[in-house]
């Protein structure tokens, strides 16, 4: 099973950190991710000189460099992902961290590598779906994090208001594969408002709301 927790911010802050991100040439992605790593390693309570090697998946969406080239609003599924591994230890500092996985994400994007680890990576994927006692606790974990390369941003629709809808997140997951927390980073009428999915009992929504917690007082500090 799957459950959602969601990282929200105030319209200030989430204007802050996006500014921020600009002036360092980096993707909200990226910062976000190097948020989770760091909160990651402190929650373990480890001397800060021990290094922990963690995954990071970043996935793209491949409509507009397809041939021929899909409108954006094309139906479908059409995102690839990239996988990136980083070796972490305590006291990392947020931009610094963030600036490597958003170069380690553009060297691999350069070279292709979205496309030449497809087959390989829809293998492994389906293999461990279909058989989800191979892995431990029956879930195999492919990175610690994913992200979106791109955020969502949504503003409210008239619509939304006719048809009575107060409120909703956009995620997915597929059981028994996958990160221990996917992050659809998204703005919503100029907040940050990102539903962070993890899988359950894997994970306890108190661990996972901790880690979400220091996430945001990472980036807050980071950003001020």
């Amino acid at each position: 099973m799957s459950r959602v927790i969601r990282l929200q911010m105030n319209a200030e802050d989430t204007c802050r950190i996006l500014s921020s991100c600009e002036r360092q040439e980096i993707k909200l992605s990226a910062l976000l991710a190097a948020a989770a790593l760091i909160a990651s390693h402190s929650s373990k309570g480890i001397p800060d000189d021990h290094w922990e090697k963690y995954a990071v998946v970043t996935l793209m969406d491949c409509r507009p460099i397809l041939d021929p080239v899909l409108s954006s609003n094309h139906a479908g599924f059409y995102h690839s992902a990239i996988l990136n591994t980083h070796d972490i230890k305590g006291g990392e500092d947020l931009w610094d961290l963030a600036k490597r996985v958003h170069s380690s994400f553009t060297t691999s994007k350069n070279n292709k590598k979205h496309f030449s680890d497809m087959a390989d990576l829809n293998f492994l994927m389906c293999k461990a779906i279909e058989n989800p006692s191979l892995t431990p606790s029956g879930s195999l974990r492919t990175s610690l994090v994913s992200v979106f390369e791109d955020c969502v941003i949504d503003d409210s629709n008239k619509l939304h208001q006719v048809v009575g809808l107060e409120d909703f997140v956009g995620c997915a997951s597929v059981h028994g594969v996958g990160p221990s927390i996917a992050i659809f980073d998204t703005i919503r009428d100029g907040k940050m408002d990102s539903a962070c999915v993890f899988p359950f009992p894997l994970h306890s929504r108190e661990q996972m709301q901790e880690l979400i917690d220091e996430m945001k007082r990472i980036l807050l500090d980071g950003t001020t």
